[in-house]
């Protein structure tokens, strides 16, 4: 365990030329803003270490070390880790690699657990008897030292065997290609607002979404000061009925149902000051309402073409749910469908493009989609028994009187 800033200096100057990093954390997040990170597990050259950052003032050697261009840092699930380096340093690593993203390359389970990559890979069972334990708590049992440390123990030889196989099925820039977008990703949620997201907004009206985006940035703010989940300050269902009521007037904000709470009541007069602020806003100056014209064949088309998908990656060892989800099958096929009922100037404005239809999702699977959707391959049952008893064949293959040039379009 590294304990003072002496000793990780010594430990940071001892591989300082090591090209090679395990990296993982522990930390709280139930009752802070953001995750109170806990404790960090390294391992360079095959030497584990635990470092203590409530011992520690200053981390930023550490920091400076592990972003390096010199090192490839590998992790799993690298969300919370990535975070914790953005806001130490305000930069991303040149070179992160997730072995949980990159296993879905190999027709592996995704996302699938750090124990189930070990056990598959290395076929060395983990014990889970830390999972739910107090890392704020000190010191810590040689029980959780050891759990920690396992984290990182067999991220350096998972790493040289998923990047073997990779390198074989011709992958490595598929895989190098997608943690760059899903790391730009995290650190757009990251810097931007994201009061969009609050649940229950779908059906509110331009007026009520001012109110919520007010009422989300107040909140925000508030919980970031007291360091505090920004759910506690105020729950997300009473900001959207907040919304609808539109009323800065204390009576009828009072008997809204879970207004009443103490919580609440101590800024009850903050809270009617930021809704006073929304209705004041001008009509021109409220969010636009997304326009979310479904089209009524779009449920059934997106089933069908992720059953094609799901099919088509489990031949080629790929993970169905790393290359698309309902939602990416849905977005493509809203454009594609509305695309017949938007004029030319309204199609040469709409600039976003589906995420299956660019980069490697669209090498690998557009053209099965375009063929799907046009009639050209079929689906038919080939062995009900099977793990995998459909099979989409070309049309001309399940009729074959049939001409393929009469396919539906």
């Amino acid at each position: 365990m590294i304990q003072t800033s002496e000793q990780l200096q010594q430990y940071l100057v001892a591989h300082s030329d090591c090209p090679l990093v395990g990296f993982d954390t522990e930390f709280v997040s139930e009752d802070t803003y953001r995750p109170e990170l806990s404790l960090i597990q390294v391992n360079a050259d095959d030497e584990i270490a635990l470092i203590d950052p409530y011992t520690i003032e200053d981390l930023e050697p550490f920091w400076s070390w592990l972003v390096d261009d010199i090192r490839t840092i590998v992790v799993h699930a690298c969300r919370e880790e990535l975070r914790f380096i953005f806001q130490a340093t305000g930069k991303t690593p040149l070179d992160l690699f997730d072995i949980q993203i990159a296993a879905g390359f190999l027709g592996m389970e995704y996302p699938a657990s750090y124990g189930n990559l070990v056990h598959r890979l290395s076929g060395v069972s983990l014990k889970k008897g830390e999972t739910r334990t107090n890392w704020r708590h000190r010191p810590l049992t040689d029980g959780q030292c050891k759990y920690a440390a396992q984290d990182v123990e067999f991220l350096l030889s998972i790493y040289r065997l998923i990047v073997d196989r990779l390198k074989e099925l011709g992958r490595l820039d598929w895989v190098t290609e997608e943690l760059q977008r899903q790391q730009a990703q995290i650190i757009e949620q990251e810097t931007t607002s994201r009061w969009r997201t609050l649940s229950g907004i779908g059906s509110l009206q331009p007026r009520e979404l001012e109110i919520v985006r007010q009422l989300w940035h107040w909140r925000d703010d508030l919980a970031c000061t007291k360091n505090s989940p920004p759910r506690r300050i105020i729950r997300d269902d009473l900001i959207c009925e907040l919304a609808q009521r539109k009323s800065a007037k204390r009576e009828q904000v009072k008997m809204i149902r879970g207004i009443q709470h103490r919580r609440i009541q101590k800024h009850l007069d903050e809270i009617l000051r930021v809704i006073e602020n929304a209705l004041a806003v001008s009509d021109d100056d409220c969010p636009e309402r997304k326009k979310n014209k479904r089209p009524p064949q779009r449920s059934t088309l997106a089933q069908f073409t992720y059953t094609a998908i799901s099919d088509f990656c489990q031949r080629n060892q790929m993970a169905p749910n790393l290359v698309a989800s309902m939602s990416h099958i849905r977005d493509y096929l809203e454009q594609q469908l509305g695309s017949h009922r938007r004029n030319k100037k309204q199609r040469a404005l709409k600039k976003h493009q589906p995420l299956i239809t660019s980069g490697w999702r669209g090498e690998f699977i557009l053209q099965l989609v375009e063929d799907v959707l046009s009639g050209k391959l079929v689906a038919h049952v080939a062995n009900p028994t099977s793990d995998q008893p459909l099979s989409f064949v070309p049309h001309s293959a399940i009729n074959p009187s049939s001409n393929s040039d009469d396919s539906i379009q």
